[in-house]
């Protein structure tokens, strides 16, 4: 199958004063791109958001020069280049001279209102430049749908938008059809079907995302079930028309492991794999088509179907976010037709402790439900709470796994089930997203280590900075396990940025179901 020639909007290189540099020069950030097969990237420098935009500006001309053509150079603008001498002549004479045809807006980390850049596009606008700003910048949307307004024959990229802010950008799209957004981190189910349902197959660019994701972005686009010539559009041909260029180079992918190539080619892994972290009833938080919980499950299981996924373990949205007894139930109910493919989390909300004591041996009575979910940060409880001391029993008694949401801050951080996971060797502790955010990663790691009962699960796991392959080499494989977050995150995006880790598959496959599998069949 020959896959798209891609074309990143997304890419930087540079070093920054807060965090290590991902890419600190052209040759690392290309080394990437060979890994994963993309062609081409606009780049900015990160001197120029970080530091000043004239000068960093100027070093991202001077390093590409010693570069790739592969590489197209993005000036990062800020209010401090209408007052620095010579800074609009360099930005008018690059434009004109169609050596930069990409502009970058960093509205945060310059600190200044986004209406401020506006004299500067109103000197370049007649050169076309492609306006890309990402979420991270962005405090206020609604100033983003101001300048497109003001800048109607202009083209403006909202870039690595996630969930929290999908609602926004689908509404900033319908606003303005001069918004376009990348999919470097459209990492929700159905969330590219749903943008060119709504908008068109042109208002979509591809985008990789940082190192964390590795190859996530292309096997989402890759499973999208669109036409290969729309496949093209978004991953090269919507953001060349827009810049003027002819087709940029293509690569060979150079991470050549059977799995990743497997899934790329539109075949299912002939692997048991299972998901240990799945959802069905998804709330209002999230946008999807799907009208109801058997339209989600149809939804679902075909994209299991298309990507290899033979189980998947699965909590209830109506009992994580309401009448946890009663949604338990109603889960089993509505999985129960589907058999081996599907089997349950009780969720136990400290909350209704008392009601749900009484129903545990109702729950494990049959062979539906399989361990606990908890979810103390959306249900803003400590994962300390002394209620939950029935579900540890429980798991210990009957060496059942508990997948626990783990994340940065006050409810559920790694750190806090130290003395908990000691104290109940039996129990099975599954870190659910890997502990999620920097903080989160590195207790998570420390547990696994210190404790063979805990385990790290895969999903979510990109909101850290820090590559996988990192953890795998303080953790064992052994004690990972591959989850998704579906039908919250698309599936295909979680298993495509697992296998293309540069990594051996051998190292992968006890990661996508058999380390699950042992837990299982270790219950009593």
């Amino acid at each position: 199958m020959k896959l798209p020639t891609w074309f990143d909007v997304n890419g930087s290189f540079g070093c920054s004063a807060t965090v290590r540099p991902e890419f600190p020069t052209p040759a690392h950030l290309l080394a990437r791109m060979d890994r994963l097969g993309i062609g081409s990237a606009i780049v900015f420098h990160i001197a120029a958001r970080d530091y000043n935009p004239h000068f960093g500006n100027q070093r991202l001309l001077d390093e590409l020069a010693a570069a790739s053509d592969r590489l197209l150079p993005a000036f990062v603008i800020g209010p401090s280049l209408l007052y620095e001498r010579g800074a609009m002549e360099q930005v008018e004479q690059a434009f004109a001279s169609r050596q930069v045809r990409a502009i970058r807006l960093c509205p945060a980390t310059l600190r200044h209102p986004l209406a401020q850049v506006e004299p500067i596009l109103a000197e370049i606008a007649g050169h076309k430049p492609v306006v890309l700003v990402d979420r991270f910048e962005l405090n206020a949307p609604n100033d983003l749908l101001q300048l497109a307004g003001h800048f109607p024959g202009l083209s403006f990229i909202y870039t690595q938008t996630m969930w929290p802010q999908f609602a926004t950008v689908l509404d900033l799209m319908a606003r303005r059809d001069n918004i376009l957004v990348d999919t470097s981190w459209l990492h929700m189910r159905g969330a590219v079907e749903l943008i060119i349902e709504k908008f068109g197959v042109r208002r979509l660019v591809f985008g990789a995302g940082p190192h964390a994701h590795n190859g996530a972005s292309i096997a989402e686009l890759m499973d999208v079930p669109i036409t290969d010539p729309d496949k093209e559009l978004i991953a090269h041909e919507n953001i060349e028309s827009l810049l003027g260029v002819t087709t940029r180079k293509s690569t060979a992918p150079s991470c050549q492991g059977h799995l990743w190539q497997t899934l790329l080619e539109g075949k299912p892994l002939d692997l048991d794999v299972v998901d240990a972290h799945g959802h069905l009833g998804t709330s209002g938080l999230w946008m999807h088509a799907e009208g109801g919980i058997e339209e989600e499950t149809a939804d679902l299981l075909r994209r299991m179907d298309r990507i290899g996924i033979r189980t998947a373990i699965i909590s209830g949205g109506e009992a994580l976010l309401g009448d946890p007894v009663e949604g338990n139930f109603a889960l089993e109910k509505s999985l129960r037709p589907h058999g081996d493919r599907f089997r349950g989390y009780v969720v136990f909300n400290p909350l209704y402790a008392g009601e749900l004591k009484t129903q545990l041996d109702d729950y494990f009575s049959r062979s539906f439900f399989v361990g606990f979910k908890l979810l103390c940060d959306y249900w803003r409880l400590p994962v300390t709470d002394p209620r939950l001391e029935t579900v540890w029993e429980h798991a210990h008694s009957h060496r059942m796994p508990i997948l626990l949401h783990t994340w940065d801050g006050p409810y559920n951080q790694p750190g806090m089930l130290k003395d908990i996971v000691k104290r109940f060797p039996e129990a099975v502790f599954l870190l659910g997203h890997s502990g999620g955010g920097e903080t989160g990663r590195l207790e998570a790691e420390e547990l696994a280590g210190d404790n063979p009962n805990v385990y790290l699960e895969w999903c979510g796991s990109f909101c850290c900075s820090k590559p996988f392959e990192e953890t795998l080499r303080r953790v064992s494989p052994r004690q990972v396990v591959f989850g998704t977050d579906a039908t919250a995150h698309s599936p295909a995006w979680e298993l495509g940025r697992l296998l293309s880790m540069d990594l051996p598959d051998d190292t992968l496959v006890p990661i996508l179901g058999a380390n699950m599998r042992k837990i299982l069949d270790g219950r009593r």
